[in-house]
């Protein structure tokens, strides 16, 4: 079970990069794809910083990955980012702030991610020593 969820922290952490990149350095692709006509500089700044809030912590969780009984901190923060995805997902689809077909493959996402690595937590484990 350990393994599997250092595999699903590292796939998340990869794609998280991944996102953040493009994120940085596509803004007017991502926000055409989500139906953004035009994105201002100063949103494009936004857009970097949040891409920079999903590089750092993946980072970490990488690197938390390879013991995550000993980074358990990791893991909670992992449960706890996907489960706050969710709930803002959901609060901006039920405020019609964007609409299913806009934020749903992320809710999903996010939801899916958030009961596995639940499910995955290693509640008995005790962190090793080194």
């Amino acid at each position: 079970m350990i393994k599997t969820l250092k595999v699903v922290m590292i796939v998340f952490a990869v794609v998280e990069i991944i996102f953040g990149l493009l994120i940085i350095f596509s803004p007017d692709k991502l926000a055409s794809m989500a139906g953004v006509s035009e994105v201002t500089g100063y949103l494009k700044y936004i857009m970097a910083l949040l891409g920079i809030c999903l590089i750092t912590p993946s980072i970490f969780l990488i690197m938390a990955a390879w013991d995550p009984v000993r980074h358990i901190n990791w893991v909670r923060f992992a449960i706890l980012w996907f489960l706050l995805a969710t709930i803002a997902a959901v609060y901006s689809v039920a405020k019609s702030y964007v609409t299913f077909s806009h934020a749903g493959t992320l809710l999903i996402v996010h939801a899916v991610f958030a009961v596995v690595l639940f499910a995955l937590y290693p509640r008995r484990a005790k962190p090793s020593s080194k």
